[in-house]
């Protein structure tokens, strides 16, 4: 086993594991990458210590500076964990839509809370990308700007998806993520396109988002939805669609159910968004044509995160007075 200088090193080289019951996969083989088996429990470890190298590294990010990001939780979880190691402060902007699991976590690794209300438009003074900016300044620190930082989608085009290609010995022929910044799909996504030009790239996207719709045709019509940490009222600058085939769209009832089957059958305790993705790579799988394709599940983040909420009876039976879920 391999031994480390610092947390920071044991970030990513999640496995990579074959799902066997789930999804009635339809003669193709369904594949999981577990993000949420990197330290801090989410893919967004991968781009908190990108984002901060690099900024370390051209001198925006000073010893001792504060940091403050805009974040649906794991973004900052991230950042908390590294911004304590190096001894910098960190400051985090959630909204009220992130689960108490998540902000009982940055309070515990160290972080500074500021909770904004839900449902605010880009350019609001309230919405949360508004109040980072004015908090950067305010604190003379370095805004991460995870939307729009390109060294978010480069760490997933020089690391992720050279991993993807090496686990699945190039055998890969789709892959599917979500997308809360972009990053992931376009950075892994536009590397194995370059390796494999026949290899997928699939958008899952919670219903409400408006990333599918940018996607199919422009459209954009927002709702509300409960999933976590994927999806997007606004265009984020680290979403290339071009880099993605297709969209699939999500319900809240199909991402909780699948959240559910992906412990029940598999041992697989993923959060919300890895229920909206791999109810995604199910769908995908049963609408493939041939046989033996190998379709991978980029799973983010795990369930621990959601106690408070899908995982919850009582929030379950709130959000879902009429649904019975099977566990």
């Amino acid at each position: 086993m391999a031994v480390f200088e610092s947390v920071a090193d044991a970030i990513g080289n999640t496995p990579v594991v074959k799902m066997k019951r789930f999804g009635a996969q339809h003669n193709h083989n369904l594949w999981a990458k577990l993000e949420y088996l990197n330290p801090g429990g989410s893919v967004k470890d991968r781009i908190a210590k990108n984002m901060i190298e690099q900024a370390e590294r051209n001198g925006k990010l000073k010893p001792g500076g504060t940091i403050i990001e805009a974040t649906a939780g794991n973004t900052g979880i991230g950042l908390a964990m590294l911004a304590a190691m190096r001894g910098y402060k960190l400051i985090t902007i959630v909204s009220q839509k992130v689960s108490h699991d998540k902000v009982k976590l940055l309070k515990t690794l160290g972080a500074e809370i500021v909770i904004t209300p839900t449902g605010k438009k880009m350019g609001d003074p309230d919405h949360f990308l508004s109040i980072a900016r004015r908090l950067t300044e305010e604190h003379d620190g370095w805004f991460v700007d995870q939307f729009y930082n390109p060294d978010n989608a480069q760490v997933h085009y020089d690391v992720t998806g050279p991993e993807i290609w090496e686990q699945t010995e190039g055998e890969v022929d789709v892959i599917v993520a979500g997308a809360g910044t972009g990053g992931t799909l376009s950075g892994a996504g536009r590397f194995l396109k370059e390796k494999k030009p026949s290899v997928k790239v699939i958008l899952a996207d919670p219903v409400g988002s408006i990333l599918a719709d940018l996607y199919d045709d422009g459209r954009t019509t927002p709702g509300q939805y409960i999933v976590e940490g994927i999806g997007q009222d606004f265009l984020p600058g680290n979403f290339h669609k071009d880099v993605i085939d297709f969209a699939i769209r999500v319900t809240d009832e199909q991402s909780v159910q699948a959240a559910y089957d992906l412990m029940k059958l598999e041992g697989l305790f993923g959060g919300s968004s890895s229920g909206c993705i791999a109810a995604a790579a199910a769908a995908c799988c049963r609408g493939l044509e041939g046989t033996g394709k190998n379709v991978l599940a980029i799973l983010p983040d795990g369930g621990r995160g959601y106690m408070s909420t899908i995982y919850d009876d009582s929030w379950i039976k709130e959000k879902f007075p009429n649904k019975t879920f099977e566990r």
